[in-house]
């Protein structure tokens, strides 16, 4: 375990956090006051990693941990162990009775990628894996990192203030178990463990491979030598066999040249007889010649009526007959207008007469209505009283007397102001309805002049129109004139598309006879090309028909000569025939001669090759049978043998024997070095020695050599020797376990006091020995100056009202 960071927060004296940056620290030393808080360090280390200090007496007390006055504490380290780096944290809380509870236990593996002297918060971010949680399971996971628990935790990597002489004093049978743990020795009783079940299964095995080899019985040299000789007298047969086959292959391959020149000749001979001039191939020329003939006459015919189009198409001359129509059409038009106007003048005059009379009466009515109402006023102006009661409301001032009115009053209205109220209300109504009469006459005479306005101008266009058109009847003669013209016209065209019609249908007839030709003459070159392998002749020529007859001739001939060879070639396929059946026969009889069936020559080489390999199988199997045999009389040996080992071994390892000669001689190395380094440190003195029951004493040689007990020694005497074995302990800690344990670090609180200063220095030489040599971490706690002068690295230790406080002193 090497540690790195340590974080102490509420801890003990150290009220306020304080951060330990241990990574780049071989060799350290806590100084200050006693009482400071020195110890405090060693203890917290020790708290984060088992939860627990030895100060504090009983392991499962933890209320020493909080300060009367402190509520909650947090202690943090950051450790590497195994390759490994770690974070072990505690946190602990009073609750409201005073009793102390942890409230967290945690460790956790972090990524060693992250700088040991970052920011700890980063560090602590680069959590990898939760190994553990709560007080018992963190303990137990750092017990197994480290491979020792508190109690070996306590006397070998850190010695605590008056406790360093616990190993020292140690009982044999405590000490032996120490050494167990530390140095891995546990690991025999495992090893006895499973030589015993070795011996077990060994047993078990020796007992199968015995069933086994009486299953499957001894091999003969009689049943050995005989399955060789019958691979042996099959593999002879292959040549003879392959020789056969091939014999046979060649004569099944001449038969087979044979039968397929016979069967090819027989072919030719009736596609020879199948071959013939088709129908209507000598009319094909004569055809030919009349269809040329009726191309040329209908040619002829549409080149006359091609020149009739034209000269029709000429005599269509004068303007144009959808122009003439279109005059024809204005001068209607124009007729029409001309009758339509004298109606719309007509209507227009006496719209304008029916406005101008509306306006008059809208002139007579506002008149009337003027005299109405002046009438109206000279009757109120008679009867004023009644009028200005009229306007008079209850609660509001009179408007002549300006006197609040209480009480309207009543007034009968006069006869004659009825009249003339009266008489201005017919008239508004009569003035009212003159004004509409008067805008309706008004609209109907606008439209009426638009109406006019518009038949005039259409007139106007026509005119335009009409401008160098022929008059009316002369029109009309032009009109017919076209008609006929374009009637000759179309009759001419007709005429020319018809002569064009035939011409294509006589022109259609000969590609088709020009088509047939060609595909004749395809045929027959087709036909002949059939038979270019027999020789045939050349079939070019102008003439179709004798062309085929050629032909023909040369098929009579060359089907009289097929004839004869295909009867010579069927004879001498028969022959080879009935030589393939006479040498499959003596094949087949060869092989069952041996014991292998075969039912034709094609399954002759498979026969022979499976019979071949069910000789080998069968020769394998006993030859396998036979090793299997001699395995297993092998395997009976070896398992006896080993049997009898794991069996000796398992019961050498079952008593405590061998563990208590195995720590004897590892406590004999730790104390031959505890020995060099004590006779130094006291100065020649005393030297360590293991005594007959295993007990540590040592030999004073300012008596004489005098052996005594170790718990004789002084105080001063007793940590020199306590401090020698530790020192021993930790350098050889690797070496005596194997490689499976290794003290990282050595922490030792006080003691340096009680050595004098040829001593001291001693010491101080030895620990910058183990810090630089063997790659460990040693801290140290001491109040002697001239000690922590010599160490690279101080933390000086001060304590004020409130809070322990730590600083970091570099040496120089």
């Amino acid at each position: 375990m090497r540690p790195l960071r340590l974080l102490i927060d509420g801890f003990g004296s150290y009220r306020e956090a304080t951060d330990v940056d241990l990574s780049d620290v071989d060799f350290f030393v806590l100084t200050g006051p006693t009482g400071s808080g020195k110890s405090t360090v060693i203890d917290a280390l020790c708290f984060a990693l088992y939860g627990t200090v030895p100060r504090w007496g009983k392991t499962n007390s933890i209320r020493s941990a909080l300060a009367p006055s402190t509520a909650e504490c947090r202690v943090l380290l950051v450790f590497e162990a195994a390759g490994q780096r770690y974070a072990a944290a505690r946190q602990l809380r009073r609750d409201a009775r005073g009793q102390v509870q942890t409230k967290e236990a945690r460790l956790d593996r972090l990524d060693p990628s992250v700088p040991a002297n970052a920011d700890l918060a980063k560090v602590l971010e680069a959590v990898v894996e939760s190994v553990a949680e709560g007080p018992d399971p963190v303990r137990e996971h750092v017990t197994s990192l480290l491979g020792i628990g508190y109690e070996h935790f306590t006397q070998c990597v850190l010695l605590p203030q008056g406790r360093f002489a616990e190993f020292l004093h140690a009982k044999p049978s405590d000490r032996q178990n120490l050494l167990i743990e530390l140095l891995a020795y546990g690991v025999y009783e495992e090893v006895g463990k499973k030589a015993r079940e070795r011996a077990k299964l060994t047993l078990d095995r020796r007992q199968q491979a015995e069933r086994r080899l009486a299953e499957i019985g001894a091999v003969t040299e009689d049943e050995l030598a005989q399955a060789q000789q019958r691979v042996r007298t099959l593999g002879e047969l292959v040549p003879r066999v392959e020789a056969a086959v091939t014999e046979t292959d060649e004569l099944r391959g001449r038969w087979k040249e044979a039968n397929e020149q016979a069967g090819l000749a027989r072919k030719q001979v009736d596609d020879l007889a199948a071959l013939s001039m088709p129908a209507g191939t000598a009319e094909l020329a004569e055809k030919l010649a009349q269809a040329d003939e009726l191309v040329r006459v209908r040619t002829v015919a549409r080149d006359e009526a091609d020149l009739a189009e034209t000269a029709a198409e000429q005599a269509v001359t004068g303007p144009d007959r959808a122009e003439l129509l279109r005059w024809r059409d204005a001068y209607a038009r124009q007729q029409s207008l001309r009758e339509n106007l004298e109606s719309l003048v007509a209507q227009r005059d006496a719209a304008d007469k029916a406005e101008r009379d509306a306006t008059a009466a809208v002139t007579a009515a506002e008149q009337a209505l003027a005299e109405a109402q002046a009438a109206v006023t000279t009757t109120e102006r008679e009867h004023r009283a009644v009028t200005l009661a009229a306007d008079l409301h209850e609660g509001e001032p009179c408007p002549v007397c300006l006197q609040q009115v209480h009480e309207l009053p009543h007034h009968d209205v006069p006869a004659d102001l009825d009249r003339t109220r009266a008489a201005v209300k017919t008239a508004t109504a009569e003035l009212d309805s003159a004004r509409k009469r008067a805008v309706k006459a008004g609209r109907g005479s606008a439209d009426a002049a638009a109406r006019v306005a518009s038949t005039e101008h259409a007139l106007t266009e026509l005119v335009a129109v009409l401008t160098g058109a022929p008059e009316p009847a002369e029109m009309e003669k032009s009109i017919a004139a076209r008609d006929a013209a374009d009637a000759a016209m179309a009759r001419a065209r007709e005429a020319a598309r018809a002569a064009q019609r035939a011409l294509d249908a006589a022109m259609s007839e000969r590609v088709s006879l020009q088509d047939k030709e060609k595909a004749a003459w395809s045929e027959l070159r087709a036909g002949r090309d059939r038979f270019v392998a027999l020789h045939a002749p050349a079939v070019d020529g102008p003439d179709l028909a004798t062309a085929w007859q050629s032909l023909l001739d040369w098929a009579g001939e060359q089907r009289a000569a097929l004839t004869a060879t295909a009867a010579e070639l069927s004879a001498a396929e028969t022959a080879l025939k009935q030589q393939g059946v006479d040498a499959a026969g003596a094949l087949t009889g060869l092989l069952a001669e041996h014991g292998v069936r075969a039912a034709n020559v094609k399954d002759a080489p498979v026969a022979l090759a499976a019979a071949t390999k069910d000789a080998e199988r069968d020769l394998a199997d006993l030859l396998r049978r036979g090793k299997e045999s001699a395995r297993l009389t092998e395997e009976v040996t070896r398992y006896r043998g080993e049997a009898e080992v794991a069996d000796m071994l398992g019961n050498l390892l079952r008593s405590n024997n061998f563990e208590r000669w195995l720590c004897a001689e590892a406590l004999d190395s730790l104390v031959l070095e505890a020995s060099h380094t004590l006779l130094q440190l006291s100065g020649g003195q005393f030297e360590l020695h293991r005594g007959e029951r295993n007990e540590l004493v040592v030999v004073d040689h300012n008596d004489a050599g005098t052996i005594r007990p170790v718990n004789t020694l002084s105080g001063g005497e007793t940590f020199q020797a306590s401090l020698a074995l530790a020192l021993a302990l930790s350098r050889q800690v690797v070496g005596l376990s194997g490689g499976k344990r290794d003290l990282n670090s050595m922490f030792l609180d006080e003691g340096f006091g009680t050595l004098d200063e040829s001593t001291l220095d001693v010491v101080a030489s030895t620990l910058e020995r183990l810090a630089t040599e063997s790659g460990r971490v040693v801290g140290i706690v001491t109040h002697v100056p001239a000690l922590a002068e010599r160490v690279p690295v101080q933390f000086a230790v001060s304590r004020d009202g409130a809070t322990s406080r730590l600083r970091r002193v570099e040496a120089g």
